[in-house]
């Protein structure tokens, strides 16, 4: 009986060995009998078909056909299909062959300015990753120049900056008081502050908003208000220009401790830093951060991301900027 059974899972082991072994030989061949029946077909590169990895994709002989004719290598389009998004795929198509062997594994990488990557690489001396990652959010250019202007500013998830600009004339529709305060945020964000403010309270810490949305008319006047008495170069560093205030979107609010005017005891930021993120709040400006956010720390400035995306950015321990462009960036 024993014998029997162990021949019996001995047959149905082969079977499965043989079975894996004929898909394997059929997917490695499929690029070759896919580009075998198209008008591509090259008799000179069927070395380069068979050790091509078939993609189920249209176009995709044509598209094979294209890049081997740019000179990528076969190891090389395997790379290419498994690390890198449709669209960085169609702008490689179009350009001349370039050696992306630092690249396949950043998920982040624009084709298209991979030379601006080694430029401020080798100019700051940092990893090519890093490089990467600040290049797309333009710090290889000057503050509030090449500004963008913001399509869908009612998303939770907007990146305002120094690049990035909302209308003028955006006003957030569901904008609410917080608590019983005369301050307004958008209405998601208002609830989540006022639980925190509430569980803050249970931990004997009292925390108190005194900034929330700002009009762009406002923030203006603000910006030039601190112009009276600090030059442009040091404004910069600590308030926003018309535009490019988060405050505008009703999800940012400045919060304070009961025995400050406009700022957080240590123990309180450290209790911020530690639970904010349960209520979908982000402390925007952190410590260390100034080269990337444009601003020096502002331990008091919340914003409201959503409870899915402040986790990963407190987990990553990362600027919301930096989160932006890993995860929220189309390209």
């Amino acid at each position: 009986m024993k014998i029997g059974l162990f021949l019996i899972i001995i047959l149905l082991l082969s079977v499965l060995f043989l079975y894996l072994k004929n898909y394997w030989l059929i997917n490695k061949n499929a690029t070759y009998h896919a580009m075998k029946v198209s008008s591509y077909f090259d008799s000179n590169k069927i070395n380069d078909y068979q050790n091509i990895d078939f993609v189920d994709r249209q176009n995709f002989a044509q598209e094979i056909s294209s890049f081997l004719d740019k000179n990528y290598t076969s190891e090389e389009i395997n790379l290419i299909y498994e690390y890198l998004s449709d669209s960085n795929i169609q702008k490689l198509l179009n350009l001349n062959y370039i050696d992306l062997k630092d690249f396949y594994q950043i998920s982040n990488i624009d084709v298209l300015k991979i030379n601006d990557y080694l430029e401020y690489q080798n100019i700051h001396k940092i990893p090519i990753k890093e490089a990467v990652t600040e290049v797309n959010l333009h710090l290889n250019e000057e503050f509030y120049s090449n500004v963008s202007t913001i399509k869908f500013p009612d998303s939770y998830t907007i990146l305002v900056n120094k690049y990035n600009a909302l209308p003028s004339n955006y006003y957030p529709k569901d904008l609410t008081n917080i608590g019983n305060t005369s301050l307004k945020m958008r209405a998601r964000a208002s609830r989540s502050l006022e639980n925190l403010i509430a569980d803050a309270l249970t931990n004997n810490i009292v925390l108190i908003p005194f900034s929330a949305y700002r009009s762009y008319d406002y923030q203006e006047k603000l910006y030039n208000k601190y112009l009276e008495t600090d030059p442009i170069q040091i404004v910069d560093t600590y308030s926003a220009r018309a535009g490019h205030s988060e405050h505008q979107t009703g999800l940012a609010c400045d919060i304070r401790s009961d025995e400050e005017i406009d700022t957080l005891t240590p123990s309180d930021y450290k209790w911020l830093l530690d639970n904010s993120y349960k209520y979908g709040f982000i402390v925007r400006y952190p410590k260390g951060k100034s080269k990337i956010t444009g601003y020096k720390e502002e331990p008091w400035h919340l914003r409201y991301v959503g409870e899915t995306h402040s986790k990963k950015i407190h987990d990553l321990n990362i600027t919301f900027d930096e989160y932006y462009d890993l995860y929220l960036n189309n390209r």
